[in-house]
């Protein structure tokens, strides 16, 4: 007599055989297994309009940078000129104007500012004109005059126009065009008016002011980059050649420590004590002069071939 199990097993057998007849004779097959995923797509890479927003937002910080570090490098220009220490006060000239030449163009769009701390004597009734104010009104009394007291006046005065200029840039957004324009703008703030020693004409520190042009354009053009390698790369080999060049010239004026030789021309329009012989030949301005006629140029560009124009 068969088990128990053995009659619990039969039904099930006999049960599962009609099934496959049922499926069989419905013509039904097991189900395909499910088809795999597809994968995940690819985030969508930047247009370029993405590219110039992010590039703005980026140099919005930078120019925000610069215009903190020149008032804590102008602060120890003022106090060096507070405490009566004329030496430290002519070292510190040149230092504290670096970041505000880098972003000069972006700068100067709060005009009332850019008039009262670069502003030159040449737009003034003369170097004892009370609106003459600011680095260069500063730079006279340091150099011209021997002394420190005289400048107290004017670097209080700084300190808070460049406090102001702190406070409104921060909120200040900047056109992608003028950004772009910006670049080109430095090359010629150079080219058209640096070069002839005008802008530090007591001081003789204006090497130090090119350098500043040039690292602020070039900033620009590289966070630029990556639209301008979108829109048309073949732009930025003669660009970034340029910039060599020029650095490639500024770097043989520098001293060991680093620092620039003052910029003492022959036949120097505004002679000085400081220049009793030449430290820039003719040769060499006049080469500066075409390598950034060329840069600007290559630079100027810049805003047709991003569509900003």
């Amino acid at each position: 007599m068969p088990s128990t199990g053995s009659r619990q097993v039969l039904p099930l057998v006999g049960v599962l055989g009609a099934a496959v007849v049922v499926l069989a004779a419905c013509g039904g097959a097991p189900p395909a297994p499910p088809a795999p995923a597809a994968p995940a797509a690819a985030p969508a890479a930047p247009d370029r309009t993405q590219m110039i927003d992010q590039a703005v937002a980026q140099y919005e910080d930078y120019v925000r940078q610069q215009v903190a570090d020149t008032v804590a490098g102008t602060r120890v220009l003022t106090d060096a000129v507070r405490a009566g220490d004329l030496e430290a006060a002519k070292a510190a000239f040149a230092p504290s104007r670096v970041g505000w030449e880098r972003i000069e163009p972006i700068a100067g769009l709060v005009e009332e500012i850019d008039g009262a701390v670069d502003a030159r004597v040449d737009d003034f009734a003369g170097v004892e004109d009370p609106e003459f104010t600011g680095w260069h009104r500063i730079e006279y009394i340091l150099w011209e005059q021997g002394q420190t007291a005289a400048a107290v006046p004017f670097a209080d005065q700084l300190d808070a126009d460049l406090q102001t200029l702190d406070q409104q840039i921060r909120t200040l957004r900047i056109p992608a065009l003028d950004m772009a324009r910006g670049s080109a703008e430095l090359i010629e703030e150079v080219s058209q008016g640096k070069i002839t020693g005008e802008e530090d004409r007591y001081s003789k520190t204006d090497l130090s002011d090119f350098q500043a042009n040039i690292d602020g354009s070039v900033a620009v053009i590289g966070f630029l980059r990556p639209a301008l390698q979108a829109s048309r790369p073949a732009v930025l080999p003669a660009i970034d050649q340029g910039f060599a060049d020029v650095d490639a010239g500024l770097a043989s004026l520098r001293r060991p420590d680093g620092s620039f030789v003052p910029y003492c021309q022959e036949n120097d329009e505004y002679p000085s004590p400081l220049c009793p012989a030449p430290t820039v030949t003719t040769q060499q301005v006049d080469t500066f002069k075409v390598q950034l006629a060329g840069l600007s140029e290559d630079v100027a560009m810049v805003p047709g071939v991003l569509g900003l124009q």
